[in-house]
């Protein structure tokens, strides 16, 4: 590994990856969730990818045969093959080849959820030079901050927190972290759900020494927003009204570079979901906005 902080050019350079997709938003939400990589939209539209030092770069291909069996095999750089290979099946793939504990390398094999073989590689002191930058995101022993949250974690208030567990799972994917938990009543005061790489928690409505009620006992009034941000919003949103969200805002592509809509779940919460479609300056941004006004 050559240190350095601009991208590096030269003839023979690794500099492209196309991987075999059977669903273009599932494969990059893997790698986005498993190993942090940016997901983009070319500007032909296509769904690419950048790894998290920009140094090389690629896009999900459809029609393409899987590369299932190894053969060639690409390696990702990980700080830690434990906490990848962790990392990699709560985002949905699967572990073919462990850690070989005897060996002198520290390496695996993995298949993500379309069915390619990939590798993953322990950088030898990686995790100790990258110790600085992730102490306020990672959680050690004694640490105040949960590993699993961000700085902001929303809370939202429903009728029926189980239900909306169910129906969260169905909707957007999200997967439950833990059994709820209950007062003596039944009520549910804390539960928590994964969506992508965020948690959100969810309490029945109460009084717990400072009244909070659901959207449906405020006669559908909401003061916040949840958004949404994935690969590609198509699917999520066409699996999201199949559930049952009421359509407010249609899917469209918007003038300052997101493909956006916004939706009412049956609890009353609104959701704007989304993709980042393109990039779009000052100038441009303020040009757009004079013609939306005047539409």
């Amino acid at each position: 590994m050559v240190d350095g902080s601009e991208p590096r050019y030269r003839s023979g350079k690794l500099c492209y990856v196309e991987i075999p997709a059977a669903d273009v938003g599932a494969s990059a939400e893997f790698y986005q969730r498993a190993f942090g990589w940016k997901i983009r939209r070319r500007g032909d539209g296509a769904v690419a990818f950048d790894d998290t030092v920009g140094e090389v770069s690629g896009t999900f291909v459809l029609g393409r045969p899987v590369a299932g069996e190894p053969g060639l095999v690409i390696y990702v750089m990980v700080a830690r093959a434990d906490a990848a290979l962790d990392a990699v099946r709560a985002a949905g793939g699967e572990v073919v080849r462990p850690v070989d504990p005897g060996a002198a390398e520290v390496f695996a094999w993995i298949r993500d959820p379309a069915g390619n073989v990939l590798g993953v590689y322990q950088q030898p002191g990686l995790a100790e030079a990258e110790a600085p930058a992730s102490a306020g995101r990672s959680m050690t022993e004694g640490s105040p901050v949960p590993e699993h949250l961000h700085t902001v974690t929303p809370r939202l208030v429903v009728r029926d927190a189980r239900a909306a567990i169910e129906f969260y799972q169905a909707a957007f994917g999200a997967e439950p972290r833990g059994e709820p938990f209950a007062g003596p009543g039944g009520t549910v005061v804390h539960a928590e759900i994964q969506l992508g790489d965020s948690v959100v928690y969810l309490t029945d409505q109460g009084d717990n020494g400072g009244e909070a009620i659901a959207p449906a006992s405020a006669g559908g009034r909401v003061t916040a927003i949840m958004v949404l941000t994935v690969p590609d919003v198509d699917p999520l949103w066409a699996r999201a009204v199949a559930a049952g969200c009421e359509v407010i805002h249609p899917l469209a592509d918007q003038f300052y570079g997101e493909r956006e809509g916004r939706l009412r779940d049956p609890f009353g919460h609104q959701w704007m979901l989304g993709s980042h479609i393109e990039d779009v300056d000052r100038a441009e941004l303020d040009r757009r906005m004079q013609a939306w006004a005047q539409e």
